[in-house]
């Protein structure tokens, strides 16, 4: 049975508050608030728990983040942050590294650690992303006003995250091309390539592998 790393530290983290806590929270898809997170068009997620449900431990995010698209650099100064991919793939920058991040990954950044996030070349990535301790849906609900009435004052978005304690450095100066793209033509040559020579050998009875 295959177990999330991020269910687990979900499961951990009500843990602590269960003595406190006597109710719980179910979400269906779809469900949450939504709200204009990022500076695009499409740059809309959904607050899927809020603090008021979980006893101020945690906020929980998940969106969609288009090709080029994606969260400049920036650090958090309140709260640790956990992504993970549920599909697609997204190409990561923590503390100087850039690595690629496919469905199923998950990653954990401490606050004070700068990060960005960018769909550098893939169909769009759904990802769910989880605050610790929680607070971020109170910046969301506020920077949802300011991204949807274009053209976006970036001034007033850079100084209500700093309230929040989210620094913003602007964009990422090179980003490395990884090929983070899941690119499934290998596979499907490789499919044809076997139907193929198993075609001939029903045919001539030959052995092609």
């Amino acid at each position: 049975m295959h177990i999330n790393v991020f269910c687990i530290a979900v499961f951990f983290i009500l843990a602590i508050d269960l003595i406190q806590s006597q109710s719980y929270t179910a979400v269906q898809p779809g469900g949450g608030q939504r709200v204009h997170a990022l500076p695009f068009q499409n740059g809309f997620y959904r607050i899927i728990l809020r603090g008021n449900q979980t006893n101020k431990q945690f906020t929980i995010i998940e969106g969609v983040v288009y090709m080029n698209e994606g969260a400049r650099l920036h650090y958090h100064m309140f709260e640790d942050e956990m992504f993970f991919v549920t599909n697609g793939t997204l190409q990561f920058y923590v503390d100087g590294d850039q690595f690629c991040a496919k469905a199923g990954t998950t990653v954990y950044i401490p606050r004070n650690i700068t990060q960005s996030i960018r769909n550098i070349n893939s169909k769009p990535v759904h990802v769910q992303i989880l605050f610790a301790p929680s607070g971020r849906e109170n910046f969301l609900e506020e920077v949802s006003i300011i991204n949807d009435n274009p053209p976006i004052n970036a001034t007033l978005a850079n100084q209500l995250a700093l309230r929040y304690g989210q620094v913003n450095l602007g964009e990422v100066s090179s980003w490395k091309d990884l090929n983070c793209v899941h690119d499934s033509s290998t596979l499907l040559k490789l499919s044809f390539y076997l139907m193929f020579s198993m075609f001939l050998s029903l045919i001539f009875n030959a052995d092609f592998f």
